[in-house]
């Protein structure tokens, strides 16, 4: 985490500070989840062809693991034994429980606080949006799906409905660490090591997801398609809310030693 933080925060102390931020923790941000749970579902409309061969990949994917979900749920479990997946998964889980997600968000707000970089500050509010919201998503689906998880059955495709209590599918901490990780990277598209970090830890969730047995792979995929997709909604909100203010004509007084003005930017 201090390595990802001193990645993120290390880009931005050059740059330039601001002194207006889009996004800030008052009433607006609060109400905003709702807006931005509206525009992460109906974001498909917004799609252009690149998104839709994105889309197409994803479920593809999807569909293909699903198809060999024993196959390659054998695979991982081959990997290490039940308690050396347990142990690894308590360290890989941080990013997707919040252990080490939401600190680091934290980490970031205050920094930019600090040294009143926006980009910062924005960035962490938008990353903890996507974590939350993503949360919530998992939830929904799973409660709705209601598949086995593997160390309750033995079958990749028990799927017992809604609200049986099963909760294997999609994998809600990989939602929550790719949600994570495709926000904040997005906020730093110029440093490499930003999102190579950021995806790494997301990955890395993944992976202890799998081999501590707690998902079949599936799930695992889904849920990092579900994160992606959470996360793009909350970007796609700011960005349009961003670029509505920044169309909107704004009024800025001018105080000279022998005038009053007032200037109209648009």
């Amino acid at each position: 985490m201090l390595l990802l933080l001193t990645l993120i925060i290390g880009s931005q102390l050059v740059s330039s500070a601001q002194n207006t931020c889009e996004i800030n923790p008052d009433l607006a941000y609060l109400g905003s989840y709702f807006h931005t749970t509206v525009e992460t579902v109906i974001q498909p409309v917004h799609y252009k062809g690149t998104d839709w061969l994105i889309a197409g990949g994803i479920l593809g994917s999807t569909a293909l693991v699903y198809a060999n979900d024993q196959i390659i749920f054998d695979l991982f479990d081959r990997q290490m034994s039940p308690h050396q997946g347990e142990q690894f998964s308590k360290y890989t889980d941080a990013f997707g429980s919040g252990l080490l997600s939401v600190p680091l968000l934290g980490g970031m707000y205050l920094v930019g606080r600090s040294k009143d970089n926006c980009q910062l500050q924005e960035a962490a509010l938008a990353g903890f949006q996507a974590f939350l919201l993503s949360a919530g998503a998992a939830y929904i689906v799973k409660s709705l799906s209601g598949r086995a998880r593997p160390l309750s059955a033995d079958d990749p495709y028990l799927w017992t409905g809604p609200f049986s209590g099963n909760d294997a599918f999609p994998s809600g901490h990989t939602a929550r660490a790719f949600a994570v990780a495709t926000v904040v990277s997005a906020y730093f598209p110029d440093n490499f090591w930003v999102g190579f970090g950021a995806y790494g830890l997301a990955a890395l969730t993944a992976s202890g997801r799998l081999l501590s047995g707690e998902h079949w792979p599936s799930d695992v995929v889904a849920g990092a398609a579900l994160g992606y997709f959470v996360g793009r909604g909350v970007l796609y909100y700011h960005k349009k809310k961003k670029s509505k203010s920044s169309s909107a004509f704004q009024f800025e007084p001018q105080i000279g030693f022998d005038s009053l003005g007032l200037v109209v930017r648009f």
